[in-house]
């Protein structure tokens, strides 16, 4: 969990088909409602950075993404982290989005 209504920093790595030159596009996306609306985030050096969770909510992100030879993989993790009041979290460097 990780402190509501603070932004935290997230990593995004491509791993698979669409690593390095294979790689056509890449997005990223957040819902606060459980997937019902999505928000997209920025990608900038490797991370994207989005609003905590407030406190007993979740946040899910989305990943999109397609290869130069036009296949496409999506990866959504509902609940990915919860909001709280103490600066703890369970997203790790090592978390990636992998394609398919």
């Amino acid at each position: 969990m990780s402190r509501s209504g603070r932004t935290q920093s997230v990593p995004v790595k491509v791993e698979g088909a669409a690593t390095g030159r294979n790689l056509k596009s890449l997005s990223v996306h957040a819902s606060y409602d459980d997937g019902r609306t999505w928000k997209k985030l920025t990608v900038s050096k490797g991370k994207v950075s989005l609003k905590n969770p407030a406190r007993g909510k979740g946040a899910a992100l989305r990943a999109e993404i397609t290869d130069k030879k036009g296949n496409k993989s999506t990866v959504a993790v509902h609940n990915a982290y919860r909001g709280r009041r103490y600066p703890t979290s369970h997203l790790r460097d090592s978390d990636s989005v992998t394609s398919g």
